[in-house]
């Protein structure tokens, strides 16, 4: 971070620029636009200006400090900004097969292990402890079932050994919330009982934070933060106590939070999260040190994770990986760009361990610390996502904590709001996925099963890409049974020149969904039903310029009906308000336009596919 107490310019040639200055050349730049549009609002509810200035820097003194001081806004790093690249590896029965796949992916560059267990009570430690040098090497564990037994058999295998516990180096998560979907209880004897077995290992986090179950569900990254803070001090009420001090405890906890695709935001919300962070500790009378303990884990987000055009995950899970590390994180993880659809495969594996590799190899990004300082438009950021997240923390500490939040249902309608707006958003282009919602690859082969994906347990249906993705399997599935794709016709009516920009939208959307897509202009009613007489069709679109949109709509339907009483879905390009009854009585089936809530027209015309 630069010295804040210097005064000297960096250029003085350049005089200063006032913010006034600022607005008057991006107003002439914008030639009539009025700059107000140049303004955004996050999920969060963060408006986001065009330009930020020096008046927007946090004037808190929390912001003033350099990397390694109190409250670790910058982290506690002081020296160069390291990350470990962790390589998950899948792990099932005695796990044999999993600790072999670890040797050889550390031996192509991963610096530590991430073993996913479904059940504790079988992995065999001992051939772990065997293969691996658990001393040198950095092994963490998510366990699913029987987490205790799996790291008593563990530390037992290195008593016998004769190696000690204090040289284990990563963390355990697992799943001390008995219900992963209600999140109704969390089991404190269960979390006492790990943390007991690990009082002797400064560097095992034993009592990991899961805050990227939520994000990767569509929480907002505020409410990511607040949850994960939440459920951070209940745990510390009920453990805290003479066999676990509270120093202790904090030393002992790790934070799990995803990396999404707002980029600034996600660089941001690392720094909010040590900041609130040193603030509880405080308020719990810890030492401020205890704080700078906390470590944390990002790994890429679940939510973003797309089947369609996966290739474009390299991208996301790139720029995804650049976030978490420039925002201070300890360790990182990346899932395979093909995990949705396909089994672990070396070729996947190798692209996202080289992932961070070759941010460190190539971009450097492990010799700056923080290098996001100084930064107007990343300290207004940290300072509004900060504030945010805390206004909701207290919000569910109001409510007696995280337990009783949950019981109420408040944290699940938090979420399930917030998602229910990004999925109408997704519908509607507003939010763009590329390759999903926007610019689909019209080549792409699916080399899987789309109907055995889209009925495995395994495909998961709370992302972002969902919806539209049953969509375009279904479309496939259709090819496959009838040999051709289906056809969605948008027949433009009128004499104006331009597809009116409901339309676009239509033909984009069926473009997306696989469909091959085709406009055909008429003048007249007439010729339009003439015209799509004898085509076979799965959809037809109706589109009008908006002044001539009564001339077309209600004969045409007619007409349509008349002609194929059980053709094609026939689809207004419009918004007719308190039309809609009248016209489904002509003959329209559904109504599509620029902003609409796709989900039902998605269901019935995958009905009319047969799928």
């Amino acid at each position: 971070m630069t010295n804040t107490t210097s005064s000297e310019a960096l250029f003085p040639q350049f005089g200063p620029v006032t913010a006034e200055q600022w607005a008057a050349k991006i107003k002439q730049d914008l030639k009539g636009t009025d700059p107000a549009d140049l303004h955004w609002q996050s999920y969060e509810g963060i408006d986001v200006a065009p330009f930020y200035t020096r008046e927007h820097l946090p004037q808190h003194a929390a912001y003033q400090t350099l990397p390694g001081q109190f409250p670790y806004v910058r982290s506690t790093k002081t020296d160069t900004n390291s990350w470990l690249n962790l390589q998950p590896v899948q792990a099932e029965g005695k796990g044999r097969a999993a600790v072999d796949k670890a040797l050889d992916a550390l031996s192509r560059g991963a610096d530590g292990i991430h073993f996913i267990i479904e059940n504790g009570y079988d992995f065999d430690a001992d051939y772990l402890i065997q293969e691996i040098d658990l001393t040198k090497t950095p092994v963490s564990y998510t366990v699913s079932t029987e987490a205790a037994n799996f790291l008593h058999h563990l530390l037992t295998g290195l008593y016998r050994k004769q190696i000690s516990v204090d040289q284990l180096q990563g963390f355990l998560k697992c799943a001390p919330i008995l219900s992963s979907e209600s999140y109704r209880q969390l089991d404190m004897e269960h979390a006492l009982h790990l943390l007991e077995q690990t009082m002797d290992a400064p560097n095992f986090y034993a009592l990991t934070i899961n805050g990227a179950h939520f994000s990767n569900k569509g929480a907002t990254l505020v409410q990511e933060i607040a949850i994960t803070l939440a459920i951070a001090v209940c745990y510390t009420n009920g453990l805290s106590s003479q066999i676990v001090p509270v120093e202790r405890l904090f030393q002992n906890m790790q934070f799990h939070l995803t990396a999404g695709t707002n980029y600034f935001f996600e660089i941001a919300k690392f720094r909010a999260v040590r900041l609130l962070w040193a603030k509880i500790v405080e308020a719990f009378g810890a030492p401020k040190k205890a704080a700078g303990a906390l470590r944390i884990h990002a790994s890429t987000s679940r939510w973003h994770q797309t089947t369609l055009d996966p290739h474009t995950n390299l991208l996301r899970h790139t720029t995804q990986m650049m976030s978490a590390i420039l925002g201070g994180v300890d360790s990182v993880e990346v899932e395979p760009f093909d995990s949705t659809f396909r089994e672990g495969n070396a070729f996947s594996e190798r692209l996202a361990r080289n992932i961070p590799i070759i941010l460190r190899e190539e971009a450097y990004l492990h010799q700056a610390i923080d290098p996001a300082a100084g930064s107007y438009y990343l300290e207004y950021l940290t300072q509004e996502i900060a504030g945010k997240a805390w206004a909701l923390f207290q919000d569910i500490e109001a409510q007696g904590g995280f337990i009783p939040a949950s019981n109420a249902g408040f944290i699940q309608d938090l979420i399930k709001e917030t998602t229910n707006q990004k999925f109408k958003d997704i519908a509607s282009g507003k939010e763009v996925l590329v390759g999903t919602n926007k610019f689909p690859n019209t080549n792409e082969q699916q080399d899987y099963d789309p109907e055995k994906l889209i009925q495995s347990k395994h495909f998961d249906n709370t992302r972002a890409a969902y919806s539209y993705e049953v969509m375009r399997l279904a479309t496939e599935l259709h090819f496959r049974k009838k040999k051709r794709r289906p056809h969605a016709l948008v027949v433009h009516m009128g004499n104006a020149l331009q597809e009116n920009i409901h339309a676009s939208f239509a033909r984009e959307f069926f473009t997306c969904s696989g469909f091959t897509t085709q406009v055909l202009k008429f003048d007249n009613v007439s010729a339009a039903l003439q015209g799509v007489k004898d085509l076979d069709v799965q959809v037809i679109v109706m589109a009008a310029p908006e002044k001539a949109f009564h001339d077309f709509a209600e004969a045409f339907a007619k007409g349509m009906r008349s002609q194929q009483k059980q053709g094609p879905a026939l689809i207004l390009a419009d918004d007719p308000l308190h039309l809609k009854d009248e016209l489904r009585a002509h003959g329209f089936d559904e109504f599509l336009f620029q902003g609409c809530d796709t989900k039902e027209i998605i269901t019935r015309i995958q009905e009319r596919l047969g799928a």
